[in-house]
């Protein structure tokens, strides 16, 4: 259990005695004395404005993911999880108002450029929070494992830190356009992302993996501003082809939709996240 956790729940029965006593003082108890008068009464209050004062400096710090941590470690700690913590790129044509797509090399879907973060330094997630690699994982430093649920907030609050993880997007973005050659790496030897925001899906409910009954993704979504050189390129392909098997460039009708091409074509569902 965490400190904050055992902080608020010290408070919280702190709380509860004292709003108790001062309940069967002014209710119940009759012919009371001066200790009760003066000493109890008073410590009892105190007590009170102590304990909800604290109560709230922790909600209000640890804000929304306050009760995700209370359901992790009250109600679901030894639930199985699946965590993946990733980033997507959003790649849009100007003028055409079109958004570039690759083909999912796991499922028949489109979706977009991206993929999930890798470990980098000595952090070891399967120690520090008995995380299981994902099965068919070729890469234990991948950011995509199984854990128990009592380990959700602390693992959020180590993504955000950014600490002993990958950090640019890069690597993705040459893996999945350059080295497939989709792209040339003669316009493509660097490229520049812009921050746009991040997408949470925090303990929904999923069957998706054998024990799994929770999924945590948590999403970085990166703009790629594209120079003249690298603008022309993809207004190439776009006009070579706007479909094939290795890359589609679809409307955000298509994206909201989750299909393309006269709904023959799937679009994966978190592209959405990219609009």
């Amino acid at each position: 259990m965490s400190k904050v956790l055992t902080r608020f729940l010290f408070y919280l029965i702190g709380f509860l005695i004292a709003i108790s006593y001062l309940a069967y003082r002014y209710l119940y108890l009759k012919g009371v004395n001066d200790f009760h008068k003066e000493i109890l009464v008073t410590a009892a209050f105190a007590v009170v404005i102590g304990c909800f004062t604290g109560i709230i400096e922790i909600v209000k710090a640890q804000g929304k993911y306050f009760w995700i941590a209370l359901k992790c470690f009250l109600l679901i700690p030894n639930k199985k999880v699946y965590v993946s913590l990733s980033y997507l790129l959003r790649i849009k044509i100007p003028g055409d108002e079109k958004y570039f797509l690759v083909k999912g090399a796991k499922i028949n879907q489109y979706q977009p450029v991206g993929g999930v973060y890798k470990l980098v330094g000595n952090k070891d997630l399967y120690k520090d929070w008995k995380a299981a690699p994902k099965a068919d994982g070729k890469n234990p430093r991948d950011l995509r494992f199984f854990v128990s649920a009592k380990f959700i907030p602390k693992i959020i609050s180590w993504f955000y830190s950014r600490k002993d993880r990958e950090n640019g997007v890069w690597r993705e973005f040459s893996e999945e356009l350059v080295e497939t050659q989709i792209l040339s790496a003669t316009n493509f030897k660097s490229i520049r992302a812009e921050y746009l925001g991040t997408e949470e899906n925090v303990l929904c409910k999923q069957t998706r993996f054998k024990d799994e009954q929770y999924h945590t993704l948590i999403y970085d979504i990166f703009q790629i501003e594209l120079n003249t050189k690298q603008l022309k390129e993809f207004k190439k392909l776009l006009k070579s082809s706007s479909f094939n098997e290795k890359y589609a460039f679809v409307t955000e009708d298509d994206i909201k939709k989750e299909c393309f091409d006269e709904h023959k074509t799937r679009i994966g569902q978190h592209s959405k996240y990219i609009l």
